[in-house]
């Protein structure tokens, strides 16, 4: 036979062998199926039921559009709080159904991961760590950065450097009545205040007449490194952002900045600093470099951190003030609160400020109504279940069969805009609906939940709620100066107001 002929045979049977081999997959899938009384969920209309390269325009479509959230919100409104698509081959769940979220998250836990999506997007920025990993890597990553998060006391010990830092924001915002945008302030704020937890020393872009360029520097390709890390997870690997030389200079500019303060906190001697008091402060980089001398090792769990630990106040408290600013009536109801209870700055400890209630619902409402993560996903990593969601109406109760190498996304936006857990006014911004409302724990989940639950939340919620007060006693009024009345989502890792918080401070004359 001709070599001709030898190719077109071989390609026959390799033709017929995949064939063969997907039909007994199917069928296997279908018996296992049945054998466990599975069903399959809707499924998003789509012409390409292959490759799903319609979904995947749609999708990018949404995030030029900055609806992201939002239009994964009204996929659930119309196809019901559990739905699947196929993309690349491989079929993705869509749910917001609690039960799902506590399979997946905690009772199911070692059948799902995150490495196979993220490390490749997550990898080149901030390294592996306990953001992109799993197993045994992402067990090494939690002992490591777990016993400083642990300590119960660490929120109050952290208050006094931060209170200087919140009253450098203070004296930095206008009290002329002019317009300012709130968000880059906060986000220095949180630059300030998390080099400093981690790092022992902070950048103080917050201080007068001193911002370093290395700070700025660093800010600059963290946020563009940041953005291009969250379309690189939208991508196949092979993507465009491959070759983007900012953001493999913004990799390298990011990786120098913490390498500095690594070597900084090595010249420490000290085990603790003390403050005046004789209380120890908790300095993350000094702490591991207590337990592993790998200094890359350091940098990419430092980084792993840095990036919800910066997320949570900044992107928290600029919502915070987007939604304040277009409910007077809130700020001065919140303002009253603050005022009777005649706080000062010392006295404010994490159980002093848990214990203001209506503080707490503004601070519940806007993680429920903005949470700083809209979504999340998860790959099987073996042949699972979905407790419930299954059959043809959306809102099915039967088991959902999942095949290795299937991923599931749950959306934290959905989830907090169910109307049965939340009420029907679930788009309304009202603070007043946590003062009978007890969601049940899978169903209200700002800092996620089961074994990956954000282990520093007890710190981020001090800190907000520091500011929050501190902010509040200090200016009468805050003015909305920003003509889109809407929240507009900026989707990066995290999901950000595109348009700031554009506002006007007027300030107690107390």
């Amino acid at each position: 036979m001709s070599p001709g002929t030898n190719v077109v045979i071989a390609l026959a049977i390799s033709s017929i062998v995949i064939v063969v081999i997907s039909f007994r997959n199917k069928l296997v899938y279908r018996q296992r199926r049945e054998l466990h009384g599975c069903e399959v969920p809707p499924s998003l209309p789509q012409l390409d039921p292959v490759f799903g390269l319609d979904l995947i325009l749609s999708r990018f479509t949404s995030l030029k559009a900055d609806r992201r959230n939002v239009s994964l919100l009204e996929q659930f409104r119309r196809h019901g709080n559990t739905f699947q698509s196929i993309t690349f081959g491989r079929t993705t769940f869509f749910t917001i159904e609690p039960r799902n979220l506590q399979s997946v998250l905690s009772t199911d836990f070692l059948s799902w991961g995150v490495e196979p999506m993220r490390l490749f997007a997550f990898e080149p920025f901030i390294g592996k760590g306990i953001m992109c990993s799993d197993g045994a890597f992402w067990e090494h990553s939690r002992a490591l950065i777990k016993p400083t998060f642990a300590r119960t006391q660490i929120a109050d010990l952290h208050l006094d450097d931060f209170g200087v830092h919140v009253e450098r924001l203070i004296d930095l915002i206008p009290k002329d009545g002019s317009t300012f945008d709130l968000q880059p302030l906060f986000a220095r704020l949180a630059l300030d205040s998390s080099t400093e937890f981690l790092f022992g020393e902070s950048v103080q872009t917050l201080a007068p007449d001193l911002t370093p360029s290395s700070a700025e520097s660093f800010l600059e390709a963290y946020d563009y490194g940041q953005s291009c890390v969250g379309r690189r997870i939208q991508l196949p690997k092979f993507n465009f952002l491959t070759t983007d030389s900012r953001f493999w200079k913004s990799c390298q500019t990011a990786h120098e900045f913490v390498d500095q303060q690594i070597q900084k906190a090595l010249l420490v001697t000290s085990k603790q600093k003390q403050d005046v008091d004789g209380r120890s402060r908790y300095i993350l980089a000094q702490e591991l470099l207590r337990q592993t001398h790998n200094l890359l090792d350091i940098r990419h769990q430092l980084l792993n951190i840095f990036l919800p630990a910066h997320e949570a106040i900044g992107v928290a408290m600029t919502n915070i003030f987007f939604n304040l600013a277009r409910h007077p009536r809130i700020y001065t109801k919140l303002r009253n609160e603050i005022l009777v209870a005649d706080l000062k700055a010392r006295t404010l400890t994490f159980e002093r400020l848990k214990s203001l209630k209506y503080l707490q619902f503004v601070i519940n409402e806007t993680f429920r109504l903005n949470p700083t993560i809209g979504t999340n996903t998860r790959m099987a990593l073996k042949d699972t279940i979905l407790p419930t969601g299954g059959g043809p109406s959306g809102h099915g109760t039967s088991p959902i069969l999942v095949r290795k190498g299937d991923s599931v996304v749950f959306g934290f936006y959905g989830l907090h805009r169910m109307p049965n857990v939340f009420g029907d006014d679930v788009d309304v911004f009202r603070p007043e609906r946590w003062e009978k409302l007890r969601p049940a724990h899978w169903s209200y989940l700002p800092f996620g939940g089961g074994f990956r639950v954000c282990p520093g939340q007890q710190l981020a919620l001090t800190e907000i709620g520091y500011c929050l007060v501190r902010m509040v006693q200090a200016f009468e009024r805050v003015e909305n100066r920003d003509p889109t009345m809407e929240f507009v989502e900026h989707y990066k890792i995290t999901t950000e107001s595109k348009n700031g918080a554009k506002v006007a401070m007027v300030p107690s004359h107390l």
